[in-house]
């Protein structure tokens, strides 16, 4: 048996070795371009190249990895030790997670099939139509369900809602305006085969973490956030994604 003065360091070093696995984490994210998607077999866009950056600057290497939002938001609300991209920072959210951010600040609106001859002059005028679109999983879904559209109608994804509408499935769906031209372009559509019908809200995009995170981990990602934003690396990633510098 090994005499104590000896066993003590191997001990420390096993809590040690045990404290940084329980502190290891998982880094996800969905296809949502240009924010983060797949291309040519890696994940890349606006809120993945912000949260490497942050990472190359903390020494941190968790795994990133791209699922469907679902199933990531859904890990991430069962207490696993996963970090969100870019998800909304509502307020049903809010108690969840350790915040992030924001890493953008987008703008959510109804967009209609240009000719359609929707005129919208308030957001609840779109009650009365036949149909409003949003992916289920999303926080615009939640958001228009809270504010009492019972003409909601859930969709699996982005694309999927860009097709239905453009086929006058239905009037109108909720997208961000950062998604928009990549959702086009995907579709391969004109840039002007939808138009805006009605700006909805603005909302932050965040990273979350599990609130059993250590704060002071989230702290020293946070105050990393805040250097690239005033040290000009920020800005210069927001050019080259989203064409200006982000909010």
């Amino acid at each position: 048996m090994l005499p104590t003065w000896l066993l003590a360091p191997v001990l420390l070093a096993a809590a040690l070795c045990g404290a940084a696995r329980a502190q290891a984490l998982e880094i996800l994210t969905a296809e949502i371009a240009p924010l983060a998607f797949s291309k040519d077999g890696k994940v890349t866009g606006f809120c993945v190249e912000m949260v490497a950056e942050i990472q190359r600057r903390l020494g941190d290497r968790s795994p990133m990895r791209l699922m469907p939002w679902a199933r990531a938001y859904l890990m991430a609300q069962s207490g696993a030790n996963v970090v969100l991209v870019c998800p909304k920072r509502t307020t049903e959210r809010e108690r969840q997670f350790q915040w992030v951010g924001p890493l953008l600040v987008s703008q959510t609106n109804f967009y209609a099939r240009r000719g359609a001859g929707i005129h919208l002059g308030s957001v609840n005028d779109a009650k009365a139509l036949s149909g409003v679109m949003a992916p289920r999983a999303f926080y615009s879904y939640s958001y228009l369900q809270q504010a009492g559209f019972a003409n909601l109608e859930a969709v699996n994804n982005s694309a999927t809602m860009l097709a239905m509408l453009l086929a006058g499935r239905h009037p109108l769906m909720a997208l961000d305006q950062e998604q928009l031209p990549a959702l086009l372009e995907q579709a391969g559509v004109a840039a002007d085969a939808v138009e805006l019908a009605y700006p909805i809200f603005s909302i932050g995009s965040y990273l979350t973490f599990p609130l059993s995170t250590d704060p002071a981990l989230v702290l020293r990602w946070q105050r990393t956030l805040e250097r690239m934003k005033r040290d000009g690396a920020y800005d210069a990633i927001a050019r080259r994604w989203l064409g200006t510098a982000a909010k």
